[in-house]
C-alpha cells in the first residue's frame, strides 16, 4: 500500500489581552521558526473593535525589525470591523515572503489609530516544508 507523506500543519497564536491592542507598543514579534515553513492562512477576532485600526502580518529576516519586513498581508485586517468576528486575512502573491526558514520571526504590525480596540487573537496557520 503507498502512504505519501502528509504535509504537517500547525498554527502559532499571538493574544493581546484586555485593552492591549489599543496600544501600538503592544504589537510585535511571536514566533521564531526553528524549520523551513510557509504560511497558509491568517485569521485574527477581537472582543471590542478599535476606532480606526489595522494590523499587518510581516515576517522579519536577519536583522530586521518591526515595520521594516515583507508584508505577508495584500491588505491589511480593518481592526474597527464587528468584534466576535473571525477575519480572515488576504494572503500576498508573492509567494517567496510567505516561506520562513530557521531563525525568521512572525510579527504583528499595527496602523491607524488603536484607540478602544480590545481583546486580540490572531492565528497563524504554517505548513512545514523538507
Amino acid at each position: 500500500m503507498n502512504n505519501p507523506k502528509v504535509p504537517w500543519r500547525f498554527q502559532v497564536s499571538a493574544v493581546l489581552p484586555g485593552t492591549g491592542p489599543a496600544s501600538a507598543g503592544n504589537y510585535g514579534k511571536f514566533f521564531v521558526a526553528n524549520k523551513k515553513c510557509v504560511v497558509k492562512s491568517v485569521k485574527a477576532v477581537w472582543t471590542t473593535a478599535s476606532t480606526s485600526g489595522t494590523l499587518q502580518l510581516q515576517r522579519l529576516q536577519g536583522t530586521e525589525a518591526k515595520a521594516s519586513g515583507d508584508d505577508l498581508l495584500s491588505s491589511t485586517i480593518d481592526l474597527s470591523g464587528t468584534a466576535e468576528t473571525v477575519n480572515s486575512g488576504t494572503l500576498t502573491t508573492t509567494v517567496a515572503y510567505l516561506i520562513l526558514t530557521a531563525g525568521d520571526r512572525l510579527c504583528l504590525e499595527n496602523g491607524g489609530t488603536l484607540t478602544s480596540g480590545a481583546g486580540l487573537c490572531v492565528t497563524v496557520e504554517l505548513e512545514q516544508v523538507d
